[in-house]
């Protein structure tokens, strides 16, 4: 048997950002439209706890699962974590329900931390060491980037989205490409003033790039991908990628419109996206490429299946 994903859920919780709220800092509704392909997003109030947010993508999965104690690990990815002691999983476990034996943990790897932590929680399932695994990633880059920062200000924003990876006969292994490159750590970093940098046009031609290359990656041998859904980075990032992948021939997500840029969370909270709106079906092979600061970036192939409960 090999693992794949059998559940997903999400949570947006907070506030709605459309384009008209950066007029005050310059910024016109279609300005951003046409450079980022964004026209609202998501924000969290302050107050509250990413352990929270987080729990609460996680706890619908529990609840629907006939026993919750076979989650063997949980895997929250998040660039948006400030306490650094301790860190939020254990919280995140507790709060969404899981028993004390689960192993829980962090993982930060920017944008792309989402593929890695399905290649994280793949390869436990797959190595028998754990009977399921969730993997959450939960991001606040509303509260990381500098809100009079014309560049970056619009385009990020905050959510949560889990998954559940559980060994099944149906499911064919999955395939995995990663990579990174630490020389290029400054194209996207945060500031020692607040804030983030980012050095535009040549995270757009790496990203389109990266993505590209780790999507044919993933078509190139074992069972190929139904769906391809990328890093909801930008909307012309996203554009071009999609241009590049036309002749593998399977759908290429673009859902940025009304969610912004969620770093790790975008992955899922697009694919959720997909299926609650009947986009594709509840059966498939998922193919999730991304790219990220660091630099980092990768590409999974994964079957899926999710109940209609989680549509």
């Amino acid at each position: 048997m090999s693992a794949g994903i059998v559940d997903i859920a999400t949570a947006k919780p907070g506030r709605t950002i459309d384009n008209d709220h950066f007029a005050s800092i310059g910024l016109t509704d279609e300005w951003i439209r046409r450079r980022s392909g964004i026209a609202a997003r998501s924000w969290l109030p302050d107050e509250v706890p990413l352990a929270e947010v987080a729990a609460e993508a996680c706890a619908p999965i529990v609840t629907r699962m006939d026993d919750p104690s076979s989650i063997g690990a949980l895997v929250v990815v998040s660039t948006s974590v400030r306490q650094r002691v301790p860190g939020i999983a254990q919280k995140v476990a507790r709060l969404a329900g899981l028993g004390p034996s689960v192993l829980a943990f962090d993982m930060n790897a920017a944008c792309c931390g989402f593929v890695y932590g399905l290649v994280t929680g793949l390869s436990l399932c797959d190595a028998g060491q754990a009977r399921s695994v969730l993997v959450c990633s939960v991001e606040a880059m509303s509260r990381l980037v500098d809100r009079t920062d014309r560049q970056t200000a619009c385009i990020f924003a905050d959510g949560a989205a889990a998954v559940l990876l559980e060994d099944r006969a149906e499911f064919a292994g999955f395939r995995q490409t990663a990579g990174c490159d630490g020389s290029q750590e400054a194209l996207m970093r945060e500031t020692d003033a607040g804030g983030i940098h980012l050095d535009g046009m040549q995270v757009y031609d790496r990203a389109v790039r990266r993505m590209s290359e780790s999507a044919q990656y993933l078509f190139d041998e074992g069972p190929a991908p139904t769906v391809l859904v990328g890093h909801q980075a930008n909307g012309r990032i996203l554009e071009q990628v999609r241009s590049f992948t036309t002749h593998l021939g399977v759908p290429f997500v673009n859902r940025i419109a009304h969610a912004g840029n969620t770093s790790s969370a975008s992955i899922p909270l697009a694919f959720a996206e997909e299926l609650e709106a009947g986009s594709l079906p509840s059966a498939g092979r998922l193919g999730a490429v991304a790219y990220g600061a660091g630099e980092a970036w990768g590409g999974v192939s994964v079957g899926y299946r999710v109940p209609a409960t989680a549509r």
